[in-house]
């Protein structure tokens, strides 16, 4: 009986024992600390205390009326406050806080962030009628994300309100993407920009006219046998070159593909028309395998409004440099001096349309779905004819010597109206 006493004595004895060296710890305000402000924000560095007790440490401000507070591991010696849009003085206090979440004494500290994110993209935003829409280009220069709106003015009624049209993300330091399905009349825009933290900048308010675009009407013609050099294979009658422009997309069998071992890594559509290009579409051939087997996954595309036929027994005239450094024509050797005029000293330049690299299954399953798009320089002139030199096939540059390739189809999009020759 006395030993039982003696025994749950002990153990309460024990258990206060424990609390009392749990609660001991150094309560003290960090003490050793710089500020460097950043954009929206400041990054505190600090000197971690030498106690083992110490669980995390915290920062409490307020942002926009509302209290938030921050927290960084005992392993890291820097805490990073962010997500203020104007550039005026913050006031934060700078915690240690235990295993038992006890916080120290605070470390009162101020600071005056940077311009914000925001504020700089909306100083840099760059805008111009497009086709199709409205063209935009900002700078993000920490590549954070950010979503720029791009709204129109409420047609219905009176008044000054806003609708948005679309909602586009980045996290592109200089960034250019263009708002597109709208009608060639005049209309009032607007565009704002807002981070994940929801500051919105001030809004922009201008007014253009859209450019015409329509995709030009299928079919297109193939016109690879008028044009040295070109790949002139199909591989057999079930991947006819009239697959490229059939409006059949996302099969697991249905596109254009060359025979391997044939030369060349050009083709050439006849478009039927001179248009005034805005953009190339090309999705990929097979869905099971969207960018894999022989999937062309980088070109660029030459075009002009007519064909000079006097040119066309002139065989070096059509000679492609790289076609010809990599060997990929038969009976041209890869050492072959090209003359100094060619056949790109006539035709205008449509631009290189490339698959982005390290893409997940879920972002190439989208991007099969959309196609990938490439943007023509506004620069170009109308075309009729467009020239696809092949520089990629599954990520591989040079392609395989093999010139096996393949795609599902072609569409291309601009102005239809433009005077025709």
């Amino acid at each position: 009986m006395i030993a039982l006493a003696l025994g749950s004595l002990l153990f309460f004895a024990c258990n206060d024992e424990n609390k009392e060296t749990k609660g001991k710890w150094n309560p003290g305000p960090i003490e050793e600390y710089s500020i460097t402000p950043i954009n929206g924000g400041a990054t505190i560095t600090y000197t971690i205390p030498n106690d083992e007790d110490i669980l995390y440490v915290m920062a409490e401000y307020e942002r926009n009326g509302k209290i938030f507070t921050d927290k960084s591991s005992v392993y890291k010696n820097s805490l990073t406050i962010e997500g203020f849009h104007n550039v005026d003085k913050v006031q934060a206090k700078i915690y240690k806080v235990n295993r038992q979440e006890q916080k120290s004494e605070p470390l009162a500290v101020e600071f005056t962030p940077l311009e914000s994110l925001i504020s700089i993209a909306k100083k840099s935003l760059k805008v111009q009628a497009a086709f199709g829409g409205v063209f935009a280009k900002w700078d993000n220069p920490e590549a954070t994300e950010l979503g720029i709106r791009l709204m129109m003015k409420d047609t219905i009624g009176n008044s000054d309100k806003l609708i948005t049209g679309e909602m586009y993300y980045s996290t592109t330091k200089n960034e250019k993407y263009t708002f597109r399905t709208y009608d060639a009349v005049e209309t009032d825009f607007a565009i704002a920009f807002e981070d994940k933290w929801g500051n919105i900048s001030d809004t922009i308010r201008f007014t253009t006219t859209p450019l015409f675009e329509t995709m030009v009407p299928k079919p297109y013609a193939d016109f690879r046998s008028s044009i040295p050099y070109d790949n002139t294979t199909n591989l057999g009658p079930n991947f006819p070159f009239s697959n490229l422009y059939d409006n059949k997309v996302n099969t697991s069998a249905h596109g254009w593909l060359t025979t391997s071992g044939s030369s060349g890594l050009s083709i050439t559509f006849d478009l039927k028309q001179v248009v005034q290009l805005s953009r190339i579409v090309r999705h990929p051939y097979h869905i099971n395998s969207l960018y894999g087997q022989a999937n062309i996954t980088d070109f660029e595309a030459w075009g002009i409004d007519k064909i000079d036929y006097d040119k066309i027994d002139d065989k070096s005239y059509w000679l492609d440099s790289l076609s010809v450094r990599w060997g990929a024509i038969k009976g041209v050797d890869a050492t072959t001096v090209l003359p100094d005029k060619t056949f790109k000293d006539d035709w205008t330049y449509l631009g290189r349309n490339t698959v982005p690299a390290g893409l997940t299954s879920t972002e190439q399953n989208a991007l099969s779905a959309s196609g990938v798009e490439s943007e023509v320089p506004v620069e170009a002139k109308p075309v009729r004819y467009v020239r696809i030199f092949v520089r990629g096939i599954t990520f591989i540059t040079p392609p395989p010597s093999t010139n096996y390739f393949s795609s599902s189809e072609f569409t291309f999009y601009g102005d239809t109206k433009v005077p025709q020759n």
